[in-house]
């Protein structure tokens, strides 16, 4: 794979799971953003997705990085 692609593909898996989160966030009843604890949850939930995304390409491809 090369990096283009690879960096395509993650781009594309992460934000595939940031908007699949947003989607249950509305679901739930929870896309106000009207006082900071609202805010920071968001925040939270954000960075949560990211490292759930940074985790799966790490743990697949930190053989071809050795």
């Amino acid at each position: 794979m090369d990096d283009d692609n690879l960096y395509e593909s993650v781009h594309n898996y992460t934000k595939f799971k940031l908007v699949e989160m947003l989607i249950n966030r509305m679901n739930d009843g929870k896309t106000k953003l009207d006082d900071m604890n609202s805010i920071e949850d968001l925040a939270d939930e954000v960075l949560e997705t990211f490292a759930f995304a940074g985790m799966k390409f790490y743990s697949e491809l930190k053989q071809e990085f050795k």
